[in-house]
């Protein structure tokens, strides 16, 4: 579809994978004119069906499409890391001249891999060795009082079902805590963000403790739960912040989000 680069939309999706359709299925539910970008046709026409305009633009070719991205009330970069920082310093540039409100998917990557309880202000400088790329450089590059940064933990939820992370292996360490957060969280916490204009970094994961045998038995990928009333050891990260400004998680417990939501499929 044709777009006109001087209409103003509601909001602009740049990286419309998995989570942007999901975004963009929700907004036009509401009748909320939103565009997306993708980087082939399939993902395009994947985009056109859920209500949304859409734009072909790779963001491993920075500087090759910018032009065409139409303004918007708000933006979602959700890009992987692996797009590049060049992609991303265009996102930052575009977001400052054609957007009041932009929200930066990042990551709870940011935080040491150490045992340990996290909040925002423990992120540290990590240079991934998957895609090359520093989240915490990335989140730097956007006016940080025009710019919510979500640090999502694990995202799961329609059609990437939990038992898939475990790629036929069984889960190890199974008291330790997994940090998880569901999709439907993850989509009401962007609009919530752009809403009330949340400045900042803030951590996006099910706030309740649950530990990996827990959340793996639920999806129906572990045979044995740990015992529920156990604290979770290991790694930790709090979502305090994000509830303190009124955001209420429609699944607090991701464990329990996998008995009623996911799939029943047999154990393996």
């Amino acid at each position: 579809m044709a777009l006109d680069v001087k209409e103003i939309y509601a909001w602009g999706i740049l990286g419309c994978g998995w989570l942007g359709q999901g975004l963009c299925q929700d907004l036009s539910q509401d009748h909320i004119r939103v565009w997306g970008s993708g980087r082939s046709k399939k993902t395009a026409g994947e985009i056109a069906r859920t209500g949304a305009d859409s734009i072909t633009f790779d963001a491993a070719c920075p500087r090759s499409g910018q032009s065409a991205w139409p303004r918007s009330q708000s933006l979602l970069v959700s890009w992987p890391p692996s797009a590049g920082m060049e992609a991303y310093k265009e996102a930052a540039s575009h977001a400052q001249m054609h957007t009041e409100w932009t929200v930066l998917i990042s990551s709870t990557s940011v935080y040491p891999g150490e045992e340990g309880v996290y909040t925002e202000k423990d992120a540290i400088r990590r240079v991934s060795p998957h895609s090359g790329q520093c989240l915490l450089d990335i989140e730097r590059l956007f006016d940080p009082s025009r710019t919510t940064i979500l640090r999502a933990g694990g995202l799961f939820g329609p059609l990437r079902n939990p038992r898939q992370f475990l790629r036929g292996r069984a889960p190890e360490r199974l008291e330790e805590a997994v940090n998880m957060v569901h999709l439907t969280d993850v989509i009401r916490a962007i609009r919530f963000s752009a809403e009330h204009r949340l400045e900042g970094a803030y951590n996006l994961v099910a706030p309740k403790p649950v530990s990996r045998g827990s959340f793996y038995h639920a999806a129906g990928a572990c045979e044995r739960p740990v015992n529920p009333t156990e604290l979770p050891t290991g790694r930790r990260v709090l979502a305090d912040k994000i509830t303190a400004t009124g955001f209420a998680f429609a699944w607090p417990d991701a464990a329990q989000a996998c008995r009623e939501l996911q799939p029943q499929t047999p154990r393996p």
